[in-house]
């Protein structure tokens, strides 16, 4: 069941706009809240590159309070996508950066898996799965001392209702192994299931598989919880 990313489809070197919401009503009481983060002028901006040994991915996202801005570049390997830099740098209002902090994958004797993906940066790229993808895991890197399996699933293939449109889609739900949180064994986990924190995906049916819309936690339980919505669906 253990996977790697696949390699990029054709026109994945793309840059897209996404409008960044609190969701209406949150799933979990955490500290972070979302409407307190985000207003009518918070958006997202998510841009590919690369070439030949590497893939690379920009995320910005524009809050009331500042922005966060990651950078993740990826190895192209025989087996897939193989994680090898995150660069997070956090700004403040006043533009002024306030964090700045760099994650290498794979030194020797992290004992990271191959398959290891920084958690909030994994869903929007799960879409190179395809439509057709069968139920598969990563590990998801959440800080330095903790990696969890993650979970994507397929769920269907049908329109995808936005805003003022629908798209054709496929959706996907990425959740995490109970597991690795508390040790419960496989029938709790499985009763587990329906309560544990999920990222809900929509992509496009279609290659490049652009993220159409995001809904969740923006990190590992207790992260605020938004919606991505893609500007430009056609």
């Amino acid at each position: 069941m253990d996977s790697f990313l696949p390699l990029p489809p054709p026109g994945f070197a793309t840059t897209s706009e996404y409008t960044l919401t609190p969701r209406p009503k949150r799933m979990f009481n955490t500290i972070l809240n979302a409407h307190n983060l985000l207003d009518h002028s918070s958006t997202t901006t998510i841009s590919f590159e690369g070439n030949t040994e590497q893939v690379a991915m920009t995320v910005i996202h524009r809050l009331t309070t500042g922005r966060i801005e990651e950078r993740l570049t990826l190895v192209r390997a025989p087996e897939g996508l193989i994680s090898e830099r995150l660069h997070r740098q956090l700004f403040d209002a006043q533009d002024e950066r306030v964090r700045n902090e760099e994650a290498t994958f794979f030194k020797e004797g992290l004992g990271f898996a191959r398959n290891t993906y920084p958690e909030v940066l994994l869903p929007l790229m799960m879409g190179w799965l395809g439509p057709t993808a069968r139920t598969c895991a990563f590990y998801s890197w959440i800080n330095d001392r903790f990696v969890s399996r993650m979970y994507a699933q397929i769920k269907s293939v049908e329109p995808l209702q936005l805003s003022d449109r629908r798209v054709p889609a496929f959706e996907a739900v990425m959740y995490p192994d109970l597991n690795d949180y508390v040790r419960v064994g496989a029938t709790m986990a499985r009763l587990a299931k329906p309560i544990m924190p999920k990222y809900h995906l929509w992509y496009e049916d279609k290659p490049p598989h652009r993220v159409l819309r995001f809904e969740g936690s923006y990190g590992p339980p207790g992260a605020p919880e938004v919606i991505m919505e893609l500007k430009d669906a056609s």
